[in-house]
């Protein structure tokens, strides 16, 4: 065997990954090369598929404990992607009855590479299809969740979260973001899938995924890839411009894009870091740097929400709460950040600090604009004591 990283490993031409009868544990991902799939009848090997870079193989013995029921032979130079039994288990949440149906629907997976090699069907260049079946696997595992499972989640209705999903397929497939963010571009445009955006709370969004048609959606993705590559529209040309020159395209300043990103207004998928430079600066940071928030000192002119409370002093901020009552306090506490929550606790009697806080965290749900009006009220009282124009 050739060179080895923790998850990659690399075969010869003609030499076996793994043999029929032989026990599996794990299943692999062509990440370089091409790999054929044998299986022995009357004493005689046959060849009933050839794959390419990106397809999976061995799942089945890696997801229901059987022995291999063919041989893996490298036919040509190639790099693998080893998938641990324990990985796929935690993207299946380790469903009894999800496990079940994934080998059923391995199976006709397995069955559909035998036609494709017996007509003489091509293999996949790209990532495309390895993250289409992923993401398919992904998301019948959502849609199979126990129903007690499945209403701890408040959110379990509103599809996959796109944060998990990308996060267990940079994992499995070794993609990037990019690859990812480009795959669900082209399925959303296309309406293969939907992507819900949800404000989760005041700072932080989340993405939901949507397959409209699970039972056909390998197949559309299958054709979507060939009319792409027939196209020679598979490979996507990208430009890269800097915070500078984007405020300057949209006609702001640098600042304020900075203030919609820290609010989670411009979605992360837009942003990509140059990775060797990103490392290193990281290193010259230590871990503790990228702990913490250190938020620089506002003046009283230049405060804007509650979580800017933090530079105002314990007495400003008890004459402004004497104002705004128990409800308009308890708005506030559930929309602030974690420090801007101890201060204004700490501004508050203990009596009235226990009520605001069981009356937040028994809010449901926040009305946004409310919450806006709200903050600019207490931002302005706070002016207006400080003897500052509003």
């Amino acid at each position: 065997m050739g060179s080895e990283s923790t998850n990659v490993k690399s075969f010869y031409k003609d030499q076996n990954i793994y043999k029929e009868g032989q026990a599996g544990t794990t299943a692999f991902l062509i990440q370089k090369g091409s790999v054929n799939l044998f299986k022995t009848q009357g004493n005689k090997r046959e060849k009933f598929a050839h794959l390419g870079k990106g397809e999976i193989f061995g799942e089945m013995g890696a997801l229901a404990g059987l022995p291999r029921t063919e041989t893996a032979e490298a036919a040509e130079y190639c790099d693998v992607v080893v998938i641990s039994k324990q990985l796929i288990s935690n993207l299946l949440g380790q469903s009894p009855k999800t496990v079940k149906h994934l080998v059923s629907l391995l199976v006709k997976k397995v069955q559909a590479a035998d036609r494709r090699a017996a007509s003489g069907g091509g293999t996949h260049k790209n990532s495309f299809l390895s993250i289409c079946r992923l993401l398919e696997i992904a998301y019948r595992n959502h849609l199979q969740t126990p129903p007690q499972e499945a209403r701890k989640d408040p959110n379990h209705s509103l599809g996959l979260k796109r944060s998990d999903f990308t996060k267990v397929c940079k994992e499995v497939l070794l993609v990037t973001q990019l690859d990812i963010d480009l795959v669900l571009e082209k399925l959303g445009n296309l309406n293969i899938l939907s992507i819900d955006n949800r404000k989760l709370d005041k700072a932080f969004a989340e993405r939901f995924i949507k397959i409209s048609d699970t039972a056909n959606f390998l197949q559309v993705a299958t054709n979507l890839q060939k009319e792409l590559n027939d196209a020679g529209l598979d490979e996507t040309e990208l430009e890269y411009i800097d915070l500078f020159d984007f405020a300057e395209a949209v006609g702001t300043n640098p600042e304020i894009i900075y203030k919609k990103i820290a609010q989670g207004e411009l979605p992360e998928s837009l942003f990509f870091f140059d990775g060797k430079n990103i490392r290193q600066w990281a290193k010259t940071k230590g871990k503790e740097f990228f702990q913490k928030v250190t938020r620089k000192k506002k003046n009283i002119e230049e405060l804007e929400d509650v979580n800017d409370i933090v530079f105002v002093d314990k007495a400003t901020l008890q004459e402004a709460f004497s104002s705004l009552g128990y409800y308009k306090i308890g708005i506030l506490l559930s929309v602030a950040g974690e420090e801007a929550k101890n201060k204004i606790v700490g501004a508050l009697s203990k009596k009235i600090a226990s009520i605001v806080q069981e009356e937040a965290k028994g809010r449901e749900h926040v009305d946004e604009t409310e919450a806006e009006d709200i903050q600019d009220e207490l931002i302005s009282m706070i002016k207006t004591i400080k003897g500052v124009p509003a």
